[in-house]
């Protein structure tokens, strides 16, 4: 197969991931600054959203980053 067609298929397959926000965004946007700082007394009460959009976000890195690895392996592969 050769390159162009394989980068046609990634392509393909990327178009049909749906697209993914990540909780920790509007999360971070919803937290009020008092004093140029964050409200401790907010991120306290959310500790358990704070948690679960840390997780979120740590989840989908690692998917990313194993996807830029198999990327990577069939580049050298052809390579080779």
């Amino acid at each position: 197969m050769s390159e162009s067609e394989n980068i046609e298929r990634v392509v393909t397959a990327l178009l049909k991931v749906p697209e993914k926000k990540l909780r920790i965004i509007e999360l971070v946007n919803s937290i009020p600054i008092v004093n140029g700082e964050l409200d401790y007394t907010e991120l306290a009460n959310r500790q358990l959203d704070i948690n679960l959009a840390s997780a979120e976000a740590k989840y989908y890195g690692a998917h990313t980053l194993q996807a830029v690895d198999a990327l990577v392996r069939l580049r050298t592969r052809e390579e080779a």
